[in-house]
């Protein structure tokens, strides 16, 4: 299941982040955020392209998050609060912050949205403006992939106590003395 998120702009500078759930190798559901840079836009279409960066690195990130960085996303969300931490994976260091803005529409009124900025090696930058509406959708998926890992740690425990309890040997009775 994954959310995506796609906001380019004419001046080139926009991003696209993809929130996936996936497995891990315990087989436990995680969360995935991905993240690509603008490629190019078209003027006449009004339309940009991501693809173009899909095999350059620097312009590419991936970032997997545990069952506490993403509700400290949630609170965040909910709230109205900044929200940040830190990844480091082989030789990068990445800085996620979440941030509350306030979006005027056409006629003045305020409407609560957020911003996401993943920040690696302190100079590949990769921004996206979240609406509101976006942000319902992704406490929701949030909280589905929360409700997903507990359900599946509850089983895990469930049969790991079976097992525990088939493996137990029963005590053989005592010899009655005649």
């Amino acid at each position: 299941m994954s959310v995506s998120l796609y906001k380019p702009n004419s001046k080139n500078t926009g991003c696209a982040f993809n929130f996936r759930s996936g497995i891990n190798k315990k087989q436990e559901p995680v969360i995935y955020i991905s993240a690509i840079q603008q490629y190019s836009w078209d003027d006449n279409k009004k339309t940009g392209n991501f693809s173009g960066n899909r095999d350059d690195s620097d312009k590419n990130i991936n970032v997997k998050f545990n069952e506490f960085e993403v509700g400290g996303m949630i609170s965040a969300f909910k709230k109205r609060h900044e929200y940040s931490t830190f990844h480091a994976y082989d030789e990068n260091k990445t800085s996620i912050k979440l941030t509350p803005w306030d979006k005027k529409n056409k006629e003045g009124k305020i409407f609560p949205a957020f911003g996401i900025t993943f920040l690696r090696n302190g100079n590949q930058s990769f921004k996206l403006p979240i609406e509101p509406g976006e942000v319902e959708t992704l406490i929701c998926f949030f909280e589905s992939y929360l409700r997903d890992l507990f359900t599946f740690r509850k089983k895990e425990e469930i049969k790991k106590r079976m097992e525990q309890k088939k493996n137990e040997q029963p005590e053989a009775p005592s010899e009655a003395p005649f």
